[in-house]
């Protein structure tokens, strides 16, 4: 704080004179879900109805002073959503809760040049810090967390407070440094809470003790009527002190004709992973509302605790053109490559209960549950390094057509060692005999277009799933498990998204669009996962002020 406080007296010291720019918008982003996503058994259900998503009618707008060394940018929105959030008579005299109204600051930083000697340039506050080249799928840009809330701008990150130091090394090289005091985590849609319906997807690494705890589950919900539900979960937050302090030094600059950088990250992922269950019982029988003979004895209640795992990140990004069809007369072909070398701190989990009577004359004392591993807790995430990387290429043909293709290998949800290099993986459904898995780090082919129809223009965006997955299913002896495979074109292993868009722009500052997100997949997979969010219809009006 003392750090922007000064930079402030600095630049208000010279602000004789300033040189101002600013600029707003009005939009309206209307969304509605074609069918309803849903999830869980019928005494614990959860999910989302079809009908409409979100009505927003967004304000913002931004600001930027520049001086005699120095410059100070400021940008943000209020959004206001359709509906309300009273859920008791008490909220109906609480006019927040009635309209309710979000601002979002997006920018307030100062920047100062050549601070103490020529070259060296400190910018300080709310800021955003993206190096990556990637388009969207970005895994070096760690300073900011994702903002997966809303799956229209994905790509988008999280603002943080930030202290920031770039030094020239000469006309084409740069030596930047950055300090991050307090961790962000990620924001995830509203969708993502169903994920919490699916108990057989348990997160543990060690095969002997995820298929213990799938036939422990398998026994109280079906054996003993009393099946499993997760009624909370809580967050470790990384706390307030220098040793959760983030930090990024990065060197970029041009090799001939091409950008090159070099980057190091400290600090945490801001996706969360289990660190913790604790259950306890609860008797109360239930019968469906229909079907009369469908039961149960009670409930499993399970709290989950999550934690953000520590890691370090190498990185490198390399971005230029090719002109490998010159000779004819073509346009240059743009590529480029961003990829981390990711080194994640272990992360174990404690699977703990309270005395749980079982059945009548069975208990299970209080305590943690015998793993086996000879007093080790099993692993979430493994201490191996794994890779994450984005190699694109994009090309113009014509005046009327852009195409942009990608290798993705891991979006920001993957964390972990597993992957066709080094097969780790994840589970994604499962009972005492039988899971479903696929590997944690999975490749996508992601292709866009821009197609100028004389007016309008329709962007075509698709992103197919190319990991697959497999089946492993017990034999007659629990050590002999058959795996069947599932490629990623067969009806088990498909899953992909579609995300077509039509634009217009008027040209007077008013743009209009409309367009669908499409998830295609079976429950397991990536996309078909009903945490994803289902299939949404939108409508857009931005006016440019």
């Amino acid at each position: 704080m003392t750090v922007i406080v000064t930079m402030l007296a600095l630049a208000l010291a010279q602000a004789g004179s300033m040189d101002t720019e600013a600029g707003g918008y009005v939009e309206i982003d209307l969304r509605a879900r074609l069918s309803d996503v849903g999830a869980g058994p019928w005494y614990a259900p959860v999910g989302i109805q079809a009908g409409a998503e979100r009505m927003n009618a967004i304000v913002g707008g931004s600001f930027r002073g520049q001086g005699d060394g120095w410059v100070t940018e400021f940008g943000g929105l209020l959004r206001t959503n359709a509906g309300s959030q009273v859920s008791d008579l008490q909220g109906l005299s609480d006019r927040s809760a009635i309209n309710p109204v979000a601002l979002e600051m997006n920018q307030a930083s100062i920047e100062v040049w050549d601070v103490g000697f020529q070259g060296l340039d400190i910018r300080a506050g709310h800021q955003l810090v993206q190096w990556g080249v990637g388009d969207q799928f970005n895994p070096t840009n760690n300073l900011n967390s994702d903002d997966l809330e809303d799956p229209l701008r994905f790509g988008m990150q999280l603002p943080n407070a930030m202290l920031r130091a770039d030094y020239s090394l000469g006309p084409t090289w740069t030596l930047s440094g950055v300090l991050v005091p307090l961790f962000r985590p990620a924001s995830l849609p509203a969708t993502s809470a169903i994920g919490t319906a699916f108990t057989d997807r348990i997160p543990v690494v060690e095969d002997s003790v995820r298929r213990d705890l799938q036939a422990a589950q398998s026994l109280a919900r079906d054996g003993m009527n009393t099946p499993t539900i997760v009624s909370e979960t809580h967050l470790r937050m990384p706390g307030a002190t220098s040793d959760n302090v983030q930090w990024m030094v990065r060197a970029g600059g041009a090799v001939g004709m091409q950008d090159v950088a070099l980057s190091w990250y400290t600090g945490r992922s801001d996706i969360p992973q289990p660190v913790r269950n604790y259950t306890t019982r609860e008797d109360t029988p239930l019968c469906h509302p229909v079907r009369s003979n469908d039961c149960i004895a009670g409930y499993l209640l399970t709290e989950a605790e999550l934690a953000y795992p520590r890691m370090h990140v190498a990185g490198l990004n390399a971005a230029g053109e090719a002109n490998l069809l010159g000779f004819l007369g073509a346009e240059p072909l743009g590529w480029r490559l961003e990829a981390a070398w990711v080194m994640p701190q272990r992360l174990t989990i404690a699977v703990e209960n309270a005395e749980l009577a079982l059945s009548e004359g069975l208990i299970q004392p209080a305590g943690e549950f015998d793993y086996g591993l000879n007093g080790e807790r099993p692993t979430v995430v493994e201490e191996k390094p794994f890779a994450k990387w984005t190699l694109g290429l994009d090309y113009t043909i014509g005046k009327g057509v852009y195409v942009n293709a990608q290798w993705v290998h891991g979006l920001a949800d993957e964390f972990g060692a597993g992957d066709f290099i080094q097969p780790g993986f994840i589970t994604r459904g499962g009972d005492a005999d039988w899971e479903i898995r696929r590997l944690r780090i999975g490749d996508y082919l992601v292709v866009g277009s821009d197609i100028n129809l004389g007016g309008p223009t329709l962007r075509l965006f698709s992103l197919l799933d190319l990991t697959g997955y497999q089946t492993e299913r017990a034999q007659e002896s629990n050590d002999d498990w058959k795996v069947t495979q599932h490629s990623p074109f067969s009806s088990k292993g498909f899953s992909s998204v579609l995300f077509p868009e039509l634009m217009f722009n008027s040209g007077n500052a008013l743009r209009l669009s409309i367009g669908a997100v499409v998830l295609l997949g079976d429950e397991h997979t990536k996309f078909g996962d009903p945490a994803a969010g289902g299939n949404l219809a939108f409508v857009r009006a931005t006016q440019d002020l």
